[in-house]
């Protein structure tokens, strides 16, 4: 993928057109996505019309095999914020019901023990 992002909208549009049974993965999440953020920052993704915005998002799709869903989120990440970064996985908890003082109020026989 070495200075594909480079290529002119008209040659991308003969790309796209000509490698249908083509499929293109990287290597990693954050290659592709790198890759995807200067595709887009080189093709001044906003400021194309609907056509050109089209066409640079089926070349994104066709060059990291990604599927249109996904690269709909990316491309709506870079719009909001300017980058394409992977987010951060945060865990979901429930608040913790007592806390270690109060657990360690409780007499010995009543605490129960983590295995």
């Amino acid at each position: 993928m070495h200075e594909a992002e480079k290529l002119s909208l008209e040659a991308i549009g003969r790309f796209v057109a000509a490698s249908e049974e083509l499929r293109f993965e990287g290597e990693n999440r954050q290659q592709v996505y790198g890759w995807v953020e200067q595709v887009l920052v080189r093709q001044e993704y906003a400021q194309q019309g609907r056509a050109a915005r089209g066409l640079v998002r089926r070349y994104v799709e066709k060059m990291t095999g990604m599927s249109r869903a996904q690269v709909t989120r990316l491309i709506g990440r870079y719009t909001a914020t300017g980058q394409v970064r992977p987010t951060i996985y945060r865990r979901r908890r429930f608040p913790g019901l007592y806390t270690r003082a109060d657990v360690e109020l409780l007499p010995r026989s009543m605490r129960r023990t983590r295995p």
